[in-house]
């Protein structure tokens, strides 16, 4: 625990801050710029600048989060176009690629992948595929890693590469108070060896988080939920699958994958690839400890996770991460909506890791859209390197540039526990159109929406008619006639996969909420440490860590409110959809009854008069010309007589005994009624007692 003497915020009480300057050291001569050639981008600083504010005041602060910074979009769109013309080389390989798969596997199964070089329209060499296959899966070295520097007065950001990390986490500039990285990977076996590093690397553990974390892992996590391009969603489960069949390029993938690791910087006398060497050995996934893991196995986890994929924010250890990839993404009930219909809802895990020497390091492979407007699908287009630049749309972005203007003046108190708590809550309630003044639908409105058409239009359709003026249940009896003949299969699955969405949508909230109940205990224990140490916020008027955790606990409280009642009208609707079916089963059964009967009495019928048939017969043939008969009439009456007489006898028997058999089962059923319904009343009370 850090005493009052060597408080951080101590000595700025008696003096004021030191002016902002640009600190030189080693490491920013390394460091590539944030989307420029230049060293270093940094945020200038002048009085019409507007900046940012947290979500929980966003609508107190409309006008400045909703203006743009000309300059900055500028280069960002100029930024844009240079990685959509790297996409567009890569879709048309994609493509190529593509038509190649399915002609072999719906074609001739021995076509070679050779053939592709031959053909001038899809000329995809090996080093074709492996560009593609590093395009959408980079070399674990290559990841670029953001790097953000928060001073009194100023942000840094700029960029590395995951292989140069080591020499960023260990030491930082004097004049910055906090440096926070962020790396986006998934859980697995490079994710446990970097954070291993990074708590290593620091003279001083960060403040545990006791009721945040779980016995024996005492740092935050969280899972957020966020909208990626359904297109792009699939596209890269097609890369994957396609490419991880054809083994041609496994070799070169596996040496792109671990080159430009730096083996000579010491972590205990071992660098990064040795780390990996033994945790790959540890955990199953190589024979030995001298080897490292194929290519294919480690970027699987780079693929976020599907509602239906996973628990919800469960013991996760590093093989949790390398999941199965599915090739299929899922249908969602959301693509019934207009505004969604090409976005994939998709989860993904956000873990922090901090130090008491200021350094935050935070690990997820969320790449989606967090903050909703009307340019949604203009944000999920955007290339995948470019979502951590527009600040419009992606949390991360938004974090690391939402106190450019004065840096850690704008925190209640410039620790790296206050930036940890921040960037939890601001995460933590995503995704939501509050950013940009509600022009966009939410979440749970969009559901809502889905809902309705499920109940009162075709679920076949991904349009959204205007609804009508007819009651929700004549809306659904109506559309149930209409369709139940022909598609209730149809309609009952679209029930359930909307039911299982929102199903899973209130497990995630319901674990998020409690992260955050947690989280206000530990933040209430830190702020009564602080005082019990006399250490007081520089800036009591800028939010504190109570207030963000109350505002986003409440949030998250009122939207799992809002989500258990879409699911107990989806549960309903449901409910009434299996009863109308069950009606209409009904009326068909009584209607195939009544013909059934009228068949069986034309049946008994028809055997009681073919013996009257045959007697008309015979009175209708001449028998007198018959030369030398020896068959009389009476020969003729005894023989008819004697089989109708049985036959009509046993006929009468049966009737009476399938009568006597439907009057016993209707008296067993009416005794079970008035047995069971003392129970159900007794049921129904218990449960509105509850």
């Amino acid at each position: 625990m850090q005493g009052l003497a060597d408080s951080p915020f101590q000595w700025r009480k008696k003096s004021p801050p030191p002016a902002p300057k640009r600190h030189s050291s080693p490491e920013h001569h390394s460091a590539r710029s944030f989307g420029s050639q230049s060293t270093l981008f940094k945020n200038s600083i002048t009085e019409d600048h507007t900046h940012s504010v947290s979500t929980r005041s966003v609508f107190t602060n409309f006008s400045p989060i909703a203006a743009q910074y000309p300059i900055k979009e500028k280069e960002r769109i100029a930024r844009l176009a240079r990685y959509r013309t790297q996409e567009d080389k890569h879709q048309q390989k994609y493509e190529n690629l593509r038509l190649w798969h399915k002609g072999a596997v719906e074609g001739s199964a021995l076509w070679p992948i050779s053939s592709l070089v031959s053909q001038p329209n899809t000329p995809l060499t090996k080093d074709d595929l492996v560009s593609l296959a590093c395009y959408h899966f980079p070399p674990r070295s290559e990841l670029q890693v953001l790097v953000t520097d928060y001073k009194p007065g100023s942000v840094d950001c700029f960029e590395i590469n995951l292989g140069d990390i080591q020499q960023f986490m260990s030491n930082k500039p004097s004049d910055v108070d906090v440096r926070w990285l962020h790396a986006p990977l998934g859980l697995g076996p490079v994710h446990s060896t970097i954070e291993e590093i990074f708590l290593h690397a620091g003279q001083r553990a960060g403040r545990k988080f006791l009721n945040l974390g779980r016995s024996g892992w005492p740092y935050a996590e969280i899972e957020v939920l966020n909208f990626q391009s359904r297109t792009r969603f699939q596209e890269k489960r097609d890369v994957y699958h396609m490419l991880k069949e054809y083994g041609g390029i496994s070799d070169t993938l596996e040496d792109k994958c671990w080159e430009g690791f730096d083996e000579d910087l010491p972590k205990d006398g071992k660098g990064i690839l040795d780390d990996l060497r033994w945790r790959f050995g540890h955990l199953g996934i190589t024979p030995d400890f001298d080897s490292l893991s194929d290519f294919w196995t480690v970027v699987c986890s780079d693929i976020s996770w599907q509602l239906s994929e996973g628990l919800s924010m469960a013991s996760y250890g590093p093989l949790d991460g390398l999941q199965p990839i599915f090739l299929q993404s899922d249908a969602q009930a959301l693509h019934h909506h207009q505004f969604f219909k090409d976005a994939q809802l998709v989860r993904d895990p956000f873990r922090f890791f901090h130090r008491g020497d200021g350094f935050l390091l935070t690990l997820s492979p969320m790449r989606g859209v967090n903050y909703l407007d009307r340019h949604l699908q203009r944000h999920m287009d955007e290339p995948p390197g470019a979502i951590f630049e527009n600040d419009v749309a992606s949390a991360v972005a938004f974090v690391r540039r939402e106190f450019e203007r004065k840096g850690t003046l704008d925190w209640q108190k410039p620790t790296v526990d206050w930036l940890t708590v921040h960037l939890i809550t601001e995460l933590g309630v995503t995704p939501h159109v509050d950013r940009q003044g509600m022009n966009a639908p939410t979440l749970e409105g969009a559901y809502q929406r889905v809902i309705q058409t499920l109940v009162s239009h075709d679920s076949h359709k991904l349009g959204l008619p205007p609804l009508t003026d007819i009651p929700q249940k004549h809306r659904r009896h109506e559309h149930f006639q209409r369709c139940c003949s022909n598609e209730p299969a149809e309609l009952i699955s679209d029930h359930l996969l909307c039911k299982e969405e929102l199903r899973r949508i209130v497990l995630v909230l319901g674990k998020r909420k409690k992260v955050f109940a947690n989280l206000l205990k530990d933040v209430q224990a830190f702020d009564a440490e602080d005082t019990a140490n006399s250490i007081l916020p520089l800036h009591p008027d800028n939010p504190s860590e109570v207030e963000m955790v109350s505002g986003a606990l409440q949030r998250t409280a009122d939207q799992e409110e809002a989500f258990e009642r879409l699911l107990a009208d989806v549960g309903v609707s449901l409910e009434a959809v299996y009863e109308l079916r069950s009606i209409q089963q009904r009326q068909a059964a009584m209607v195939s009854e009544t013909q059934n009967g009228a068949l069986f009495l034309f049946a008994i019928v028809g055997i009681l008069f073919m013996p009257f048939g045959a007697v008309t017969g015979y009175w209708g043939m001449n028998l007198e010309d018959i030369r030398n008969s020896e068959w009389a009439q009476q020969h003729f009456w005894k023989l008819c007589g004697g089989v109708a007489l049985p036959v009509s006898l046993s006929c009468a028997i049966l009737a009476l005994w399938r009568w006597r058999k439907e009057k016993v089962q209707a008296g067993r059923e009416m005794s079970r009624r008035r047995e069971l319904e003392p129970l159900a009343a007794k049921s129904k009370e218990e449960g509105e007692t509850a």
